[in-house]
């Protein structure tokens, strides 16, 4: 909606011929193949470097491992999962493969979520999300 704001008073100071100070950067023209085919391939290249890193990681911690109000990536199954035991000892195991776009999610300690490193959704500790783009939960497995 923003966009639709901007674009709209840009286009009418087009018109009329007034200077608008966003024209530069909303030009078609700006696009410059060489440096900005680079940046997206660079930036591109670390979201794949991490979709492949989390695929390929194993853990041989088991979800018995964890101590009270921790959270981190378990075997389950022989599979990678995501445990969580709150301060009571309840448990709660879930799927760390972020429904956005597949990456494998991280336990992120400080902030006591499941965190995705290729585009930044944020999960609770039972799977529920709490920042996208995702907007599933995960996938609960006990």
């Amino acid at each position: 909606m923003t966009h639709g704001t901007i674009a709209a008073k840009l286009i009418s100071n087009l018109i009329s011929g007034k200077e608008n100070r966003y024209a530069e950067l909303f030009k078609p023209s700006r696009f410059n193949a060489k440096s900005d085919a680079k940046n997206f391939t660079i930036k591109n290249a670390d979201v794949a470097k991490e979709f492949v890193k989390g695929k390929l990681d194993r853990r041989d911690k088991k979800m018995e491992d964890l101590q009270s109000d921790e959270g981190a990536v378990v075997n389950f199954d022989g599979k990678r999962a995501g445990g969580f035991k709150d301060s009571a000892g309840k448990a709660s195991l879930v799927d760390t493969t972020c429904t956005h776009m597949g990456c494998e999610l991280n336990w992120n300690n400080g902030e006591r979520s499941w965190d995705c490193p290729c585009h930044g959704s944020r999960f609770d500790p039972d799977g529920k999300v709490l920042e996208g783009p995702a907007t599933k939960p995960l996938k609960k497995l006990s």
